[in-house]
């Protein structure tokens, strides 16, 4: 039986109080999209390298504006695409006792509050690109319906027999929660973007780092529980999840298609991509370096790599990185 708010009942009910008294869903007012998204940067240019480059800049604030509201919209629907096609299923596979059979009260109550609390959030994602939409006149150029971190997740599914697809899909959502809540941490400090952006990033982290360090114990408990090969099987399989799961696109294919909108030729295209490309594969490698060491130190926490054939198939791949 899972012992996720069992250390006492003071921590139990501290627990409770500290959702009710800090839950965005319940404290929040609407967030109001900027009626001029020219005036305004509707993202942080610093996110979106093709904002500030002379050539798109030329074009005049309102391309640069379209430029920020096509990268909002990504931001937004990535968003919501985590959290009802992952984290809530997770949340809610757990309320059900799909993933832990006797997983006690305390902790589907708790697992409660992170759907409730991620609908919220997937909620606001949505109204904010409803709200960029109207205001702006802007359409987003696509709908995603997947990302790289669901494909990498259905990827994991496909290596694994279905009996540990539980166990690796509450790793995956701990994993996924506790990068989205660091992202969103440094996102959320950017000083160039509009205050009600920034304001959607700060609710949503006061959330998640909750959210995390609840997944993060019951991985860390759940974990010691499963039988060795099972713990071989998901942790040998981790080293190239997360380089799946931490892959970048440095073919810049939104890039590209965002830039295929405005009004520059193929050559003024390519110039601002190949201008832009040194920073942004240095931007992306050290996102990607910091956040797989991030993940490691908690697969350390959490117990997954106190098996020694899950250390060894780690070692293994960072040397064949090298």
């Amino acid at each position: 039986m899972s012992t996720v708010f069992q250390a006492s009942e003071s921590t139990i009910e501290d627990a409770v109080s500290r959702w009710y008294g800090n839950a965005t869903v319940r404290n929040s007012p609407r967030v109001l999209v900027p009626a001029n998204i020219v005036e305004e940067n509707i993202f942080p240019k610093s996110r979106q390298l093709i904002a500030e480059h002379q050539i798109v800049t030329s074009l005049g604030s309102e391309a640069v504006a379209y430029v920020l509201a096509q990268s909002t919209y990504k931001y937004m629907y990535e968003i919501g695409l985590l959290e009802t096609r992952f984290v809530i299923d997770c949340a809610l596979k757990i309320i059900n006792g799909e993933i832990i059979a006797q997983a006690d009260e305390q902790t589907r109550r708790e697992a409660i509050t992170i759907v409730i609390d991620e609908g919220y959030h997937a909620y606001v994602a949505l109204d904010f690109i409803i709200q960029l939409k109207a205001t702006s006149g802007i359409e987003p150029l696509s709908v995603p319906q997947t990302n790289g971190n669901l494909d990498a997740v259905r990827r994991g599914y496909a290596a694994l027999p279905e009996s540990m697809h539980a166990p690796y899909q509450l790793l995956a959502t701990c994993l996924a929660e506790h990068t989205l809540t660091k992202d969103l941490l440094s996102i959320g400090r950017e000083k160039e973007a509009t205050r009600t952006f920034t304001q959607v990033m700060t609710d949503h982290v006061s959330d998640e780092g909750r959210h995390a360090n609840y997944f993060a114990t019951l991985v860390r408990e759940h974990w010691r529980t499963l039988d060795v090969d099972t713990r071989r099987r998901i942790g040998t399989l981790l080293p190239a999840y997360l380089d799946d799961y931490l892959a970048a696109d440095f073919s810049r294919r939104f890039d590209r298609s965002v830039l295929e909108q405005l009004a520059l030729s193929p050559g003024e295209i390519e110039t601002v991509l190949g201008e832009t490309q040194t920073r942004y594969v240095a931007n992306a490698k050290d996102y990607i370096d910091v956040t797989r060491k991030n993940l490691v130190k908690l697969l350390e926490r959490t117990g997954v790599l106190d098996d020694e054939a899950v250390r060894a198939a780690f070692a293994r791949h960072d040397q064949a990185r090298v």
